[in-house]
């Protein structure tokens, strides 16, 4: 069993700073701050409760490539301990489009 979840990632993971906007629909509702980025998905810091295999919408505007808005599954939540808020979320990306593909990867080149 892996300690963490870094043995099970397809693609390698760099770590970010900035906030992105989020939500249950596409109007992306909240606004809260992505810690670390790859091409498969990113660990969104929020104290919001979300569910395993819940879908959300996430939109940022990133200085080269413009806005990016992608869908991603909830996979994980983290808490410090039980009963305490979360901490955060790991978000895998979904039905990623090409365009947003290229767009997220000059995001990604930039922390390289």
């Amino acid at each position: 069993m892996p300690k963490d979840f870094t043995e099970l990632r397809r693609h390698p993971r760099v770590n970010v700073d900035f906030f992105a906007d989020w939500g249950w629909g596409p109007e992306c509702e909240y606004y809260d701050k992505i810690t670390s980025l790859s091409m498969g998905g990113c660990f969104l810091a929020t104290k919001r409760e979300l569910v395993a295999g819940a879908e959300i919408y996430l939109r940022w505007t990133e200085e080269r490539a413009g806005m990016i808005n992608l869908k991603g599954a909830v996979r994980y939540q983290i808490r410090v301990m039980a009963g305490a808020p979360p901490t955060g979320a790991g978000i895998e990306f979904v039905g990623m489009s090409a365009q947003n593909e290229q767009k997220l990867q000059s995001t990604l080149s930039q922390y390289g």
